[in-house]
């Protein structure tokens, strides 16, 4: 079992938690990426100060919103590994998915007859799309989902399989 993993339990309840996978040298040039990608979106946005006409100043709205978008997304991705964790907790016929970033978290609650298995996260994707979703700036690459009565929740991300296998098993002894 990876050291980023954690299982505790006891009769009342059981709790995973899962750590952010974390490299420093990737973290390193994330940062790098980070600052080079700021500095672009700043000079871009200096150019809203210049004398241009309305078409190239709607270029440059449209560019900068399409800069923050990925500036979000890469911060975000930055603090998930430097930061992250999952946590799965089982107490009181409740399963909660807790995603936390620092002191900071988002908080799903289901009832255990909702959920109708936990299986392997099976990605419809491929190609390009699956390339880009495992790269190290994504935070999307799931290993489980939870199997409710109308959709799906994908959770565990970046794990091996022998992991999620052994996840899958304690949370499936508990749940019996």
């Amino acid at each position: 079992m990876s050291n980023r993993i954690q299982i505790t339990k006891n009769k009342e309840s059981l709790k995973v938690v899962i750590k952010a996978f974390y490299d420093d040298k990737k973290q390193k040039m994330l940062l790098l990426w980070i600052v080079l990608f700021s500095l672009c979106g700043v000079a871009i946005i200096s150019q809203f100060f210049e004398d241009y006409d309305s078409g190239t100043k709607v270029f440059f709205g449209v560019y900068v919103a399409f800069w923050l978008f990925f500036e979000f997304k890469v911060i975000y991705a930055y603090r998930w590994r430097k930061y992250g964790e999952e946590q799965i907790i089982i107490e009181n016929n409740e399963l909660l998915l807790v995603k936390t970033i620092g002191e900071r978290g988002v908080t799903q609650r289901f009832q255990k007859e909702e959920i109708k298995k936990i299986d392997f996260y099976k990605d419809a994707n491929g190609g390009f799309i699956k390339s880009m979703n495992t790269s190290y700036w994504n935070i999307n690459k799931y290993h489980l989902v939870l199997n409710l009565e109308n959709t799906i929740v994908p959770f565990a991300i970046d794990i091996t399989n022998k992991d999620a296998k052994h996840i899958i098993n304690e949370l499936g002894k508990f749940n019996s």
